[in-house]
């Protein structure tokens, strides 16, 4: 996606699989809840493949689905840093039970695990199959609009159609996460974890969907309103947020912006920090007017 800015950056759809494809691929919330083997707290893992963050509670299996549920538990047991392991396992499970109650939480997880190896479209179509036995999955709504708004070019075939996806999944994640209830056996503090992950993504994906279109003064609430949501593990929308700002001639707020992106170790650094030297510039050249 390639954005006519002021700093002359952009941001291709590499460079989001790079970076951290869903915002928060392994990242851990402030308030850890588990204690590891030498006494040291560990964050909650918020990632979008953590089984945990989910709007569906799995339940004990009504007879007729022993056997999936026994299938579904070794497939929960597969690591998630051999990701090719279990995305394999989770396809052959839908192979032999594509339409249990286990099914759904199964696609949840493909749909992740595909955008952040690179396969945005076979992980939008997982989704898609996720809210058709789901459609109150908001936070998949979310991932959703988030990969493809990051990943939309000029090029891309019906790119306008695309960033209307994109901008209905995140303000249908939007107003459905906030209006939703809490999951029978979920703690009220993985809840509130699980509600501004997905206004994180979803803020984000309306507030790049704007710059797209060179809507830049349109984008600064929304990426705001993400980066105020969100984990710093993920530095696209603070780079989002400078870019906005930037040409919205705000070179101060573009500045501690493109700073606090440059400060998270990934490959938008560089491109972070000549954007914060650049808005430094354009600043004191308006001072000096």
């Amino acid at each position: 996606m390639n954005f006519p800015t002021k700093t002359k950056t952009c941001i291709l759809a590499s460079l989001f699989l790079a970076t951290t494809a869903l915002g928060q691929t392994r990242g851990s919330s402030s308030s850890p809840s588990s204690t590891g083997s030498a006494g040291r707290s560990i964050g909650r893992d918020t990632s979008p493949l953590n089984p945990e963050n989910s709007l569906e509670i799995v339940k004990p299996p009504a007879p007729a689905e022993e056997k999936a549920y026994k299938a579904f538990q070794k497939f929960q047991a597969i690591s998630n840093d051999d990701l090719g392991k279990k995305i394999q396992a989770g396809e052959d499970f839908l192979k032999k039970f594509p339409s249990t109650s286990y099914s759904a939480p199964v696609y949840s997880f493909l749909t992740a695990a595909y955008i952040q190896s690179g396969a945005v479209d076979k992980g939008v179509a997982a989704g898609e199959k996720v809210l058709q036995m789901n459609p109150q999955d908001f936070r998949t709504m979310a991932v959703m609009s988030q990969a493809i708004s990051r990943t939309v070019t000029a090029s891309t075939p019906d790119s306008a159609a695309q960033l209307t996806k994109a901008d209905t999944y995140g303000k249908n994640a939007i107003q459905g996460i906030s209006t939703a209830a809490k999951p029978e056996g979920m703690s009220d503090a993985n809840f509130t974890d699980l509600k501004k992950q997905t206004l994180a993504m979803a803020h984000g994906s309306l507030g790049l969907v704007q710059v797209h279109k060179n809507e830049f003064e349109a984008a600064i609430p929304e990426l705001e309103q993400a980066v105020s949501l969100g984990s710093n593990q993920d530095p696209t929308n603070y780079y989002l947020l400078g870019v906005a700002n930037q040409n919205s001639g705000h070179s101060d707020k573009a500045v501690e912006a493109f700073e606090k992106c440059a400060a998270v170790k990934s490959n938008l650094q560089g491109t972070c920090a000549t954007g914060a030297e650049q808005a430094k510039k354009d600043a004191a050249q308006a001072k000096s007017k």
